[in-house]
């Protein structure tokens, strides 16, 4: 499971939920209002999606929310870029001065508001997520 990251029932039984239908070990796991964020171990990703996403779009439906798996990667800058499938990013940067270490995302401004999400949702499930797993202390987007 995720660095300091304690979760709730709900949470616990949605995680349990993917593991029982899939077979993937699901490392962490952020729910909001219509979606379930669930970071899969690195090279299970393709287990838990299922053959034509079969097992995501049961599991969606049985649960009533979209679903958005993210594959766990060791690198930090492959890691946020997982987070960040399926959008157009120029450039993703590793800064580390020794005490804190910062992810900046490049993108144009079409783009940059996906990123964001409504009331900055997206951006902030990226943030924690990014900090459980690899101790980022912020995420800047430009």
């Amino acid at each position: 499971m995720a660095l300091n990251a304690k979760f709730d029932t709900e949470t616990l039984r949605y995680i349990a939920a993917l593991e029982n239908v899939t077979g993937a070990e699901v490392k962490d796991c952020i729910v909001n209002e219509n979606t379930i964020v669930y970071v899969i171990s690195q090279g299970q990703l393709g287990i838990a999606i299922g053959k034509n996403g079969l097992n995501v779009k049961r599991l969606s439906t049985k649960l009533g929310k979209k679903l958005h798996l993210v594959e766990l990667n060791e690198d930090a800058v492959q890691f946020a870029t997982n987070l960040l499938s399926g959008v157009t990013i120029k450039n993703i940067t590793l800064k580390d001065d020794g005490q804190t270490k910062k992810i900046i995302i490049e993108s144009d401004a079409k783009n940059r508001g996906t990123i964001l999400g409504k009331g900055g949702k997206n951006i902030e499930m990226v943030k924690a997520l990014l900090k459980r797993h690899h101790n980022i202390e912020d995420v800047i987007v430009r």
